[in-house]
């Protein structure tokens, strides 16, 4: 079986493994854990965003075998994609599911493909975390061009992972990995510029998008990013993750961690909002 290095080993996240565990263990919150459908998690590098990721983490009783990632691919490659490798990571490997991935691509409208996964960390952050906190799991990660973050598309990717999910009888966490608005000249988006009041009306932005997510509405989520033209990276697998659940049997959803990069870097001209998200 092919290995798909850690690329983004020793930038995103530490690559010394002791120095890793040390870092996650300083982000683990003591919550009461519960049976988990399906997480919001951001995506940015530990120092910025590994808290809010870590305190959903924390907060799933593990009582599931594979763990299906939805990632954006940020640099617009391939359709939707799963990967067929095992994933390394400084902590150990994690296997793939290859009997579940060959039922979601059995119709090969959805492909097996590996390339498009390769430098692109949407779905690697994470697998840190879940090495940690759950161990030995199987993963199908699932990367989506955002040229497919419309409700159809969404709703088919969804669909077909939960039917996959049924037909195996399959015990799943389902992950979308996305973090929120992206504010500032860098990124395009400045609506706010000359507020004093920048950072409540970035979160009053992200919240109701939250909302939304909580409600389990995922076509209303594309509608709302896109409407609103809000940088949120990864709204095509928040949707499709939503999907599925919904499918498998989710009613509702809870916010667990919200946060920002200012938080940490003090700085107005580039802000990323980040949040936690569990789906029940």
């Amino acid at each position: 079986m092919n290995l798909r290095n850690a690329v983004f080993s020793g930038s995103f996240y530490n690559d010394n493994p002791i120095k890793l565990k040390k870092t996650i263990d300083s982000f683990i919150s003591n919550c009461e854990k519960r049976q988990t459908l399906g997480l919001v998690v951001p995506h940015a590098g530990y120092i910025f965003s590994g808290k809010t990721a870590c305190i959903a983490y924390s907060a799933v009783k593990k009582d599931f075998d594979t763990i299906i990632l939805f990632g954006t691919n940020h640099n617009s490659l391939g359709s939707i994609d799963v990967s067929n490798e095992a994933w390394e990571t400084p902590l150990g490997i994690l296997e793939p599911d290859i009997e579940l991935i060959e039922e979601i691509t059995k119709d090969f409208s959805i492909k097996q493909s590996n390339a498009p996964h390769q430098i692109e960390h949407s779905i690697e952050v994470q697998l840190p975390f879940i090495k940690h906190v759950f161990g030995d799991v199987k993963i199908v990660p699932i990367s989506m061009n955002p040229y497919y973050f419309d409700s159809e598309s969404c709703e088919y990717v969804g669909s077909k992972v939960a039917f996959a999910v049924k037909k195996l009888g399959r015990k799943a966490l389902l992950v979308a990995s996305s973090d929120f608005t992206h504010y500032g000249a860098s990124y395009g988006f400045e609506p706010y510029r000359g507020s004093k009041n920048v950072l409540e009306k970035i979160k009053e932005n992200d919240m109701a998008l939250v909302d939304l997510i909580t409600k389990l509405r995922p076509e209303s989520v594309i509608d709302f990013v896109e409407k609103n033209k809000m940088t949120v990276c990864g709204y095509g697998p928040i949707a499709a993750m939503l999907f599925a659940a919904k499918q498998l049997g989710a009613k509702s959803g809870k916010l667990l961690d919200y946060s920002t990069s200012f938080d940490v870097s003090k700085n107005k001209e580039a802000i990323v909002g980040y949040a936690g998200i569990a789906i029940y």
